[in-house]
């Protein structure tokens, strides 16, 4: 069994500081839906948000909550977080700005990364590498640290570190899964749009 991580401690700058994991979608906070997505592949489903405000606003939801020990320096800081409290073998990420996350794709992901023996499983769609809704094997904790003690935050330069498995998004389609698994809200009008594609 693994478990299941929602990063949701962003500023949400481009959604005017809304705190974007409580945008309803469908009669649902967004996180809720990724939360739900979740449950059915994973023991557990924590988040991780950056402080004690954000997590008394996702207090009622049941929902575990982790504060980020370095708030404002992006998700691998957070992931960081995720891996210091994890005691499963291996951590289904995704964002609280996903909406339509797949259990379908995360199992994909998790067979792909046991058959290959990889550190992490990663699709590729859209031709691009999507670190926010992927599996990584605890033993990821190890390089998470090294890249942030050498100041390097971003999610591609950890992955520069590890040994992956790229799956591409030729993989999903033949298993029927829609690539809207790895579209995030980032502004206004996609979130408008993921209101009107809701039952995707």
């Amino acid at each position: 069994m693994i478990g299941g991580i929602i990063l949701a401690g962003g500023q949400g700058r481009r959604m005017g500081g809304l705190m974007k994991a409580l945008l309803p979608i469908g009669g649902q906070f967004m996180i809720e839906r990724v939360r739900d997505n979740m449950l059915p592949v994973c023991g557990s489903v924590t988040a991780v948000v950056a402080s004690e405000d954000q997590a008394k606003l996702l207090s009622g939801l049941k929902l575990p909550c982790l504060i980020d020990a370095a708030p404002g320096q992006g998700p691998l800081a957070a992931l960081h977080t995720a891996f210091e409290y994890n005691c499963y073998s291996a951590l289904w990420v995704s964002a609280c700005d996903m909406p339509f996350v797949s259990g379908k794709a995360a199992a994909l992901l998790q067979h792909r990364m046991e058959e290959s023996g990889s550190l992490a499983a990663v699709p590729e769609v859209n031709g691009r590498l999507h670190p926010l809704h992927a599996i990584y094997r605890a033993e990821c904790l190890e390089q998470v640290e090294r890249c942030l003690r050498e100041g390097d935050y971003s999610m591609n330069g950890f992955l520069r570190r590890i040994n992956y498995a790229k799956v591409p998004e030729e993989k999903f389609k033949a298993a029927g899964i829609s690539f809207s698994f790895v579209d995030n809200i980032n502004t206004p009008e996609q979130y408008e749009e993921a209101i009107i594609r809701k039952e995707v």
